[in-house]
């Protein structure tokens, strides 16, 4: 996991994330697996999915530490970059205590790494909650929440891709 910091207008700085997985399926399989409008790939993590032009949404059980919070998750349409790399804009936020928890802006994607393997990866950025004492709170530890949050979340998805690729859905 990669994470830096920037001033952004005098505010409170940006943190930038950057985490993968390796995915034992060919791009050709998991791209349209991941582009797929439904959230069949993102298994039992998921509930009060939804999909309509403006993308995928649903709210994700996810796990920051000893907490599980519910997030609200928002997939816009896949972009493909030539024939080994597929985008997909993503947003996440609390659901339930939006100010409280950071909102990661990003992208999810997968690209060709070989003939038999791909990289599944999660980069985007987020503001720490709660001003200076939220930016404190978050260098100290929360960063390493965010970044373990991230590594489950890309390890989950990735799970769910090889079960149905192998399934052959």
């Amino acid at each position: 996991m990669e994470a830096e910091e920037r001033e952004h207008d005098g505010s409170v700085p940006v943190r930038f994330v950057r985490d993968f997985v390796e995915l034992p399926l060919p791009f050709e399989v998991a791209a349209p697996l991941l582009s797929r409008q439904s959230a069949e790939w993102l298994g039992d993590l998921a509930s009060e999915v939804t999909a309509d032009d403006a993308g995928l949404r649903a709210v994700l059980g996810l796990r920051a530490g000893l907490l599980r919070t519910p997030v609200a998750f928002r997939i816009a349409s896949p972009r493909r970059l030539g024939d080994d790399e597929l985008q997909l804009p993503m947003t996440w936020e609390g659901a339930q205590a939006p100010w409280l928890f950071p909102r990661l802006d990003g992208l999810l994607g997968v690209s060709k790494v070989g003939p038999e393997l791909c990289q599944l990866w999660l980069e985007g950025s987020y503001r720490p909650p709660l001003g200076r004492t939220g930016l404190l709170i978050d260098q100290t530890l929360l960063y390493r929440v965010a970044d373990a949050t991230i590594r489950r979340f890309l390890e989950h998805v990735a799970r769910g891709l090889v079960e149905l690729g192998s399934a052959g859905t």
